[in-house]
């Protein structure tokens, strides 16, 4: 797959649910970033350890989804643009910009530069 197709699959295991194959995406040594200061910011190291995160997502957000707006993919560098929204008492309509590196077909860096203070006002407390 190309760099593009990487990511572009990334979202489709994501969307659909297709958790194992959505692991298999990413390097063993794959470093997420997640911007700003709610539940789920930080930096995660490794497959394992970025899914444990997500896993939390479904307690945090009623509705979570994500519709991606466009993919620009340069050599083995992607960013793509997302409008994200989830439902519920804590409605969110939100702007997101992932950019990733692509190392040997894998998932090698994520940063997330979501809207965080949309993501933390939506998240439920508990």
């Amino acid at each position: 797959m190309t760099p593009k197709e990487v990511v572009q699959k990334n979202y489709e295991c994501f969307s659909t649910g297709d958790m194992a194959t959505f692991r298999t995406l990413y390097a063993e040594n794959a470093v997420v970033k997640v911007n700003g200061i709610h539940k789920l910011s930080g930096i995660y190291h490794g497959p394992d350890n970025w899914m444990s995160a997500l896993s939390h997502m479904p307690k945090l957000f009623d509705e979570f989804k994500i519709d991606v707006v466009n993919i620009i993919s340069e050599g083995n560098q992607v960013f793509a643009m997302l409008q994200a929204t989830a439902a519920g008492s804590g409605k969110m309509e939100a702007d997101f910009g992932h950019f990733y590196k692509i190392e040997n077909g894998k998932i090698a860096e994520f940063h997330i530069f979501d809207d965080s203070q949309k993501m933390a006002a939506t998240m439920h407390a508990a």
